[in-house]
């Protein structure tokens, strides 16, 4: 009759603990305080199955303590066996008064809590086991068979007590996590709407989170950072040294452990994928700075990660589109496939460049540093010209600052530059430092990459870009055949490299003509003189004096006064250095239409 009446105040007092609170740690603090009553018990505590580590976890409050670090390194793997283990895989229950000298003990854990008589129960609902609960250090003796008996009585309802409140308290974790997420999302797509892009989005989730954040592509390479330190750079071993995290769930990869040369880093990175779909844009990483990351900034980061691949693709489509429809426009003014020059002023409009002429043509040409396997045209759409390495978005910012005004676009393997011309000399330096800052941009997004900068001559109307454009790619490709990268070059100081690198046509002929012998020969029909034969007669005489002018039956002095007048409209003494071979060539070149009997071209007017 008394141990009848003992079971039914068990019974009750546990209920009664049940019903108390929806806190789960005061749940458990209830039931361990109620069994202590009961059993006359020091304390007691829970060790609940974690099936994501495979291993019993000790739950706060537990015999006594509060303190969550302790708490938290009573941590028992199914793998390590022990009493717990045991207990919760046989589910059968184990008494001992004897804890400090029973070997079925892990005695480390023994020592942590001052164990002198243990009793532990499995803990089962619906015969599905949830954990085990101890029952340490009994005060008046040792544990008896009634002791075990009305604890196990009892067993059943202390486990439905315990998961109902971890229930309760998942639920309420989701609807904070949920709750969390709604914010987070509200409040990155505002800072999208603001102030689109990867720098802005980082900078806002590292004010949510207060922790540092760093945008990195698929090669690790980093698009946007907030906070981040200096001395962290990515490294490949951030991925090596990773694995999936039980608690950022699917796309989460925490560090472990991760090392480099050198030791150990200090504070490992989150890395959480940034995915959409089949879409794999890079990773988000984010620094625990000094306070490991909990459940709610874990769901927010990967909540995070969606808005940052989302942007991605945004990003994506409009650069397509945008490309996609400058590219036609440009393709139309390189071919001069319009009717008027009010419809090529209506297409350069069109690519946003709205100031009149006159023009110039830059082309900007950027490649993979030495070492680098030769990317298709897909991987390097994505890698050089795409949103993500922002040297599309940083080129066109740049025109803005430096210039005023200037429309870029991509083209082939580079970009497209349309710039506004003045004077030669004025746009040669402005040239010099648009190279610079592109240089410096371009160094900046990513490392190592080789630019090359040319420019055509200036053109008066919009209608003549195409001669522009022309002439920029071939100064282009004398650009890259001299793997010239450290200044832009400009078409008109080619100089006898149009014809030695050029495509040989007659047009490059001729105008190398112009430039080099232009000047002698429009002297000559203005002035009724013949410096050109002069010329070629000195040459001819291989720059001896007195040869030359026995051979135009001419007084030295006479010569001497008209190779003055030369050198002064030739800009040098043609018989020296890069002068000497160009005037030589451009004398040949003059001579090739009297040679194949054609008529010989009147050279240009001054304008």
């Amino acid at each position: 009759m008394e141990i009848a009446q003992r079971k039914s105040n068990a019974l009750a007092l546990v209920a009664r603990a049940m019903v108390s609170t929806a806190d789960f740690e005061q749940a458990l603090g209830t039931l361990i305080e109620t069994v202590g009553r009961l059993l006359d018990v020091e304390s007691g505590g829970f060790l609940l199955y974690d099936p994501d580590y495979d291993e019993l976890v000790l739950q706060r409050p537990a015999f006594g303590l509060w303190d969550a670090k302790i708490i938290s390194e009573y941590h028992v793997p199914i793998s390590a066996g022990g009493n717990a283990v045991r207990v919760f895989l046989s589910q059968r229950p184990y008494m001992t008064n004897d804890a400090p000298h029973d070997s079925r003990l892990i005695q480390r854990f023994v020592k942590m809590f001052g164990g002198r008589s243990i009793l532990s129960i499995p803990l089962a609902v619906e015969d599905r086991p949830i954990g085990v609960f101890h029952a340490v250090n009994k005060r008046s003796g040792d544990f008896t068979q009634a002791d075990l008996d009305l604890l196990l009585e009892v067993a059943p309802l202390i486990a439905a007590g315990v998961q109902s409140a971890r229930m309760f308290n998942e639920l309420r974790e989701q609807r904070r996590q949920f709750e969390r997420a709604v914010f987070l999302q509200a409040e990155l797509s505002r800072a999208v709407l603001d102030a689109p892009g990867m720098a802005s989005l980082a900078e806002r989730l590292a004010d949510l989170i207060a922790r540092p954040v760093m945008v990195l592509d698929t090669a690790l390479r980093p698009l946007a950072s907030a906070r981040w330190p200096n001395d962290r750079m990515p490294r490949q071993s951030w991925l090596r040294s990773t694995r999936h995290s039980g608690q950022g769930g699917r796309g989460a990869l925490t560090m472990s452990e991760a090392t480099a040369p050198g030791g150990a880093e200090d504070e490992p990175p989150v890395l959480t994928l940034i995915a959409v779909g089949t879409h794999f844009g890079g990773y988000l990483a984010v620094l625990s700075a000094g306070a490991p990351l909990d459940v709610l900034d874990t769901r927010a980061i990967e909540h995070a990660a969606g808005i940052f691949a989302l942007e991605m693709l945004r990003e994506q489509s409009a650069y397509e589109v945008e490309s996609r429809l400058k590219g036609d426009v440009l393709q139309d003014l390189s071919t001069g496939s319009y009717r008027d020059e009010e419809e090529a002023t209506t297409l350069v409009r069109r690519l946003g460049y709205t100031v009149s002429g006159p023009y110039r043509v830059a082309r900007v040409d950027t490649s993979h540093p030495s070492g680098d396997s030769a990317p298709g045209q897909a991987r390097w759409q994505e890698e050089i010209q795409g949103p993500r390495s922002r040297l599309y978005g940083a080129f066109t910012e740049l025109c803005g600052e430096l210039l005023g005004v200037g429309a870029i676009a991509p083209w082939r393997s580079g970009f497209l530059l349309l710039l506004p011309a003045s004077t030669a000399e004025s746009d040669v330096e402005l040239a010099g430092q648009l190279f610079s800052r592109l240089r410096e941009a371009g160094q900046r997004i990513r490392p190592g990459l080789r630019l090359h900068v040319s420019l055509g001559s200036a053109v008066d109307s919009a209608g003549a870009l195409s001669q522009s454009l022309e002439e920029a790619e071939r100064a282009l490709a004398v650009g890259r055949t001299l793997d010239i990268t450290d200044r832009p070059l400009v078409f008109e100081h080619l100089g006898v490299y149009r014809v030695l690198l050029g495509p040989n046509s007659s047009r490059d002929r001729q105008e190398f003509v112009e430039e080099a012998l232009g000047a002698v020969i429009r002297y000559d029909l203005q002035h009724g003189t013949d410096l050109l034969e002069t010329l070629r007669a000195w040459v001819t005489a291989d720059y001896n004096v007195n040869e030359a002018a026995q051979g135009m039956f001419m007084h030295t002095n006479t010569l001497r006064y008209r190779l003055k007048r030369l050198r002064a409209l030739l800009g040098g003494d043609p018989c020296r250095g890069d002068l000497r071979f160009q005037v030589e060539l451009a004398l040949k070149l003059f001579d090739l239409p009297r040679l194949a009997g054609g008529p010989v071209p009147p050279p240009r007017e001054e304008s």
